[in-house]
């Protein structure tokens, strides 16, 4: 039995039906990613009560928790606005969700204490929410889920008011939180960057459904359709006729597993390799750390990553067969 089990949930609206099953293993850090409108959110508010579900079933620890209240479900949520109290200061506001009933005041304040230190936030027990930053903020969000001592945390979207350079920052707390607690987390972000950085397991949700589930390198490496391929990163996607004699649909490529050489090569003596000649480079983007070229075969577009500037327009390409996912 796994530690979270979502059978058959679903939630239908006017124009959008929601319908998954998955499961989370205990101390899991399980991402979802999808486009907008794909459902993401809603799952996860279905999971903590916060939206009704029309069916399905939610076990969490060997516990059916569908028809609990949100209060009895033992799920911590982290939205993106933060929500702390303003007329609370950060100890205060980390306290609230604490259960005072079962704890002295010394073993109020050690919690306090260490989550503020899980957060990097030592200290700061007394300042005013309102002096805080965003990620500051952010961060006191983060503590006081933590505080209620949760079985799961969700996470919706937490870093996307904040801008580049902080998220990747905070996206690291978040992970040390994870593997200094050890507690099962499900985080939604539109960041596909972000998902890969920090996950366990990736979903990808389309329309309402689970698409595909994976580990970062499976999903990136050997993705189960054209629409789990573009979504997960840049690629070339070609007629699989042109790799493979006489086979039918489509296969796609990382622009990393191209090869660029600026001389004409001989197929039969790279066996292992797709060679195409006479490619013709429409554009070549600097990235900072290498070349991303667009190129043209026979009205194919083709990427490509070189670490040096081509000097030609016209190229021959490599791909290694073992590089190529059939689709």
């Amino acid at each position: 039995m796994e530690f979270l089990e979502i059978s058959n949930l679903k939630k239908k609206y006017d124009d959008f039906q929601l319908d998954v099953t998955f499961n989370v293993k205990e101390g899991e850090f399980l991402s979802i990613i999808g486009p907008s409108g794909s459902g993401k959110s809603t799952v996860l508010g279905l999971i903590t009560g916060l939206e009704e579900a029309d069916e399905g079933m939610i076990v969490l620890d060997g516990e059916d928790i569908f028809k609990k209240s949100i209060q009895e479900r033992g799920i911590g949520l982290v939205f993106q606005d933060y929500c702390l109290f303003n007329n609370m200061n950060v100890e205060k506001n980390i306290q609230y969700g604490m259960d005072k009933k079962h704890k002295s005041s010394k073993e109020i304040k050690e919690q306090t204490r260490l989550l503020l230190e899980y957060v990097g936030l030592n200290g700061y027990e007394k300042r005013k929410v309102t002096t805080l930053s965003g990620g500051e903020a952010q961060r006191v969000a983060l503590a006081r889920s933590l505080a209620s001592e949760p079985k799961v945390l969700l996470l919706d979207e937490p870093l996307s008011a904040l801008d580049a350079p902080l998220r990747k920052r905070l996206r690291t707390v978040i992970r040390d939180i994870h593997n200094k607690t050890g507690i099962t987390m499900i985080y939604v972000t539109h960041d596909r960057e972000e998902a890969f950085a920090i996950s366990d397991r990736i979903m990808i949700m389309r329309e309402g459904h689970i698409v595909a589930s994976g580990s970062p390198e499976e999903l990136y490496t050997r993705p189960n359709s054209a629409f789990t391929a573009s979504f997960t990163g840049d690629g070339t996607l070609l007629p699989a006729s042109l790799f493979f004699e006489g086979q039918e649909g489509s296969i796609f490529v990382r622009p990393e597993s191209v090869i660029i050489s600026d001389e004409a090569v001989n197929p039969e003596m790279n066996p292992s390799y797709v060679v195409i000649n006479n490619v013709e480079i429409k554009s070549v983007e600097y990235t900072g750390s290498h070349y991303l070229l667009c190129m043209d075969y026979n009205g194919h577009y083709v990427l490509a990553l070189s670490l040096v500037k081509p000097t030609r327009q016209l190229v021959s390409l490599l791909i290694n067969r073992e590089s190529v996912t059939r689709l």
